[in-house]
């Protein structure tokens, strides 16, 4: 199957599909919309593009621009709406991308932000059904033969970013079959069905959202809430009473704005079975807590990553309190192993390199193949993550072998910033590093070596300029050199 049958079958179907607000679609007007939208795409690409991005915010007007692109036979290249200028072009230029779906809201944005590209491009407002073409005169981007598309489960579908820098942004090609598999393993892992109704607050351009929340109910044929405000414990009970949310997927930061929500008897939130969170560290005794203050619902702890689809373990409602601070068992069609450095499986209890198998796995780095055979080896993903099984086969996660920082659930790359860092001209070298933070679970501060005098402010300006705003160190420290190995490395830790 593609995943664009997924919506395709419930092409008769009269099910609501999506409410954001006061607007609702249902599932034939939904594919009606999008191949409209396939129709404008195909028009606008040039003959060899194979890649269409979305800049869009979580809407109905992003589940219609999806299918749009998947109806037209194209790769998905979602952007966040946080995103910068330079991470923009970036990111357009590297994945080769001729057109740029947007609305009225960020068009103008875009369109500033395109005057600084090097080549032609074409924006179409999906509000308004308009097109416009920015740097006429100018030749579309270059273009490789890193994708090609043979109507098979094994084509890509979404690039999804993960890690790099601005002038390398590493992108994860997630094929039909990969995002299939995670679907109907999440789906069996909590028994859902098309009666289930989900709630989506997280970006739906995230791994987490894209499959757990936004495919999974389409392949049921379920309903799907979009909360189109800002997160806040008030606006999700009064949705979940109002809609009879069945389960919500989001990270520590918000399980802890509930935890401290005052007012949660005054609502009725007896529909709601399971709230799914992962995406960065949750305190054992604040979990504890939130599980006892809200027994009705199914606390289920999740790990995973964008390159496994993402979802691998789970943690259910069942264990959560006998087996807590572990991340559970693998869901069904993925196995999880514990590799030591020589690659070899290690016992039970024993720490090691977590390593994933199955078809969820990616099928690899866009334009990285080196990376790529570097990650997966003789059939296993290896998560840069470190952990151990307990004797009764539950995963605990100790640690990074990466240099990730996930702060609310958002992984941040330190490279990027201390490349940022090290082309100010005050700056003589930058090391980026996690620090703990109650709400965030991590966030990123700066140890910083100058060469001539600037203020925290001066740098932190700085980096707004160029960086989404979760990317910005929340401290700079100024330090008379940084500890590095005989091979002058930074030590990080």
């Amino acid at each position: 199957m593609l995943i664009k049958e997924l919506l395709l079958r419930l092409d008769n179907s009269s099910f609501v599909a999506i409410k954001q607000g006061d607007d609702t679609l249902f599932y034939s007007d939904w594919n009606i919309q999008s191949k409209r939208i396939s129709e404008q795409v195909e028009l606008n690409l040039s003959h060899n593009s194979i890649t269409v991005s979305l800049f869009l915010p979580n809407s109905i007007n992003y589940a219609v621009a999806y299918f749009g692109v998947l109806y037209a036979n194209k790769v998905l290249v979602p952007i966040g709406i946080q995103s910068k200028e330079s991470e923009i072009l970036s990111t357009l230029k590297y994945c080769e991308v001729d057109l740029i779906i947007t609305d009225l809201q960020h068009s103008d944005f875009i369109k500033n932000c395109l005057k600084q590209y090097g080549h032609k491009i074409n924006i179409f407002i999906v509000d308004t059904n308009k097109i416009l073409q920015i740097n006429e005169g100018k030749e579309f981007v270059n273009k490789t033969d890193s994708i090609s598309l043979n109507g098979t489960e094994d084509d890509v579908v979404i690039m999804l970013h993960t890690s790099g820098t601005t002038s390398n942004p590493k992108r994860v090609m997630l094929t039909h079959k990969n995002l299939l598999c995670n679907v109907e393993s999440n789906i069996e892992s909590l028994q859902l069905t098309a009666k289930d109704k989900v709630l989506i607050a997280l970006p739906m351009f995230f791994g987490y959202c894209n499959t757990a929340q936004f495919l999974t109910h389409i392949y049921l044929g379920a309903s799907i809430i979009i909360l189109d405000s800002v997160f806040l414990p008030k606006q999700f009970f009064l949705i979940v009473e109002k809609e009879k949310i069945t389960n919500f997927t989001g990270v520590p930061s918000m399980l802890l704005m509930l935890l401290d929500y005052r007012y949660s008897e005054k609502y009725d939130i007896s529909s709601l079975r399971y709230i799914c969170f992962g995406g960065g560290k949750m305190p054992v005794e604040k979990l504890k807590q939130l599980i006892e203050k809200y027994p009705s619902i199914g606390f289920v702890q999740t790990y995973g990553q964008t390159e496994c689809s993402p979802r691998v373990t789970a943690l259910l409602p069942d264990d959560s309190l006998k087996k807590i601070g572990s991340v559970g068992k693998s869901i069904p069609y993925v196995e999880v192993k514990i590799f030591n450095e020589h690659d070899d499986s290690v016992p039970r209890t024993e720490i090691g390199e977590i390593v994933v198998s199955g078809n969820n796995t990616m099928k690899g780095y866009f334009k990285q193949s080196e990376i790529t055979n570097q990650t997966i080896r003789n059939g296993w993903l290896h998560t840069g993550d470190l952990g151990y099984f307990d004797e009764d086969g539950f995963l605990y996660l100790t640690g990074r072998i990466k240099n990730i920082i996930i702060s609310g659930g958002i992984n941040i790359y330190p490279e990027e910033i201390e490349q940022l860092l090290l082309q100010h001209e005050s700056v003589e070298d930058a090391c980026v590093i996690a620090e703990e933070h109650k709400m965030m679970g991590e966030v990123p501060i700066a140890k910083i070596v100058l060469k001539s005098n600037i203020t925290s402010e001066q740098l932190k300006k700085y980096c707004s300029e160029y960086l989404t705003a979760y990317k910005v160190p929340t401290r700079f420290d100024f330090v008379e050199s940084l500890p590095k190995t005989y091979n002058g490395k930074i030590k990080r830790f």
